[in-house]
C-alpha cells in the first residue's frame, strides 16, 4: 500500500486529536494529550527511520533536512503542551503553537513531498512499503479507516485494493475499501 496515503491518514488523525483537545477539559483533555504525544512520536519516528531515507534520492537531502528540522520544532512544541496543565494558563497558546508547526509540516509533505514521491518516486514507494509497514507494526501503529477514507480518493483506494488482491472492489464504498486495506495491512 502506498505509504504516502497512510501518512496522510495519520495527519488527519493528528488534526482530529488536536481539535478534540481544544474542545475537551480536565481528565479527558489530559488523556487526549497523551494519545497525541504517542501518535506524533510514532509518526515522526516512522518518517525519520523509513520514509525520509527512501525519499532522499527523489526529493534531495534538503527536503530530508527540512522535514527533520520541522520534527525538532514539533517535538519541542509537543513537550510544552505535555508539560503544561491542560486547563491552566498557557496551554491554549502552546497548543496553537504546536498546531501551527504541524500544519506547516503537513502542508509541505502533502503539497510537495508526497506529490514528488507519487510522480517521480514510485519505485522508492514500492520498495519502502514492506519496511514501512513493519516499522508501523513495531511502533504499534494502526491505520485509521475513517482517516484513510477521508484522505484518499475512491480510485486510489480501489487501485490499492486491486493491487492487494482484494476481491469485489467495484461494488465497495470508500469506507469499505479503506477497511479492507487496513485489514490486509494489519494482517501483513
Amino acid at each position: 500500500m502506498d505509504p504516502t496515503l497512510i501518512l496522510e491518514a495519520d495527519h488527519r488523525v493528528v488534526e482530529r486529536l488536536i481539535e478534540q483537545i481544544s474542545e475537551a477539559e480536565g481528565a479527558a483533555r489530559t488523556k487526549l494529550v497523551e494519545q497525541l504525544a504517542t501518535t506524533l512520536d510514532a509518526h515522526m519516528e516512522l518518517e525519520e527511520r523509513v520514509f525520509y531515507p527512501a525519499m532522499e534520492p527523489v526529493t534531495g537531502p534538503d527536503s530530508v533536512d527540512e522535514g527533520e528540522t520541522e520534527h525538532v520544532i514539533t517535538r519541542s512544541a509537543l513537550a510544552d503542551v505535555v508539560e503544561l496543565c491542560p486547563d491552566g494558563p498557557g496551554f491554549e497558546a502552546a497548543l496553537d503553537t504546536m498546531q501551527a508547526a504541524i500544519d506547516h509540516h503537513v502542508k509541505d509533505e502533502e503539497d510537495e513531498i508526497f506529490v514528488q514521491m507519487r510522480s517521480k518516486g514510485r519505485g522508492q514507494l514500492e520498495e519502502m512499503t514492506e519496511p514501512f509497514m513493519a516499522k508501523r507494526a513495531e511502533l504499534g501503529m494502526v491505520i485509521d479507516v475513517e482517516a484513510l477514507a477521508e484522505t484518499a480518493s475512491k480510485d486510489d483506494l480501489k487501485a490499492e485494493a486491486d493491487a492487494a488482491g482484494i476481491e469485489a472492489t467495484a461494488s465497495m464504498t470508500k469506507s469499505e475499501l479503506a477497511g479492507a486495506l487496513a485489514d490486509v495491512a494489519g494482517a501483513g
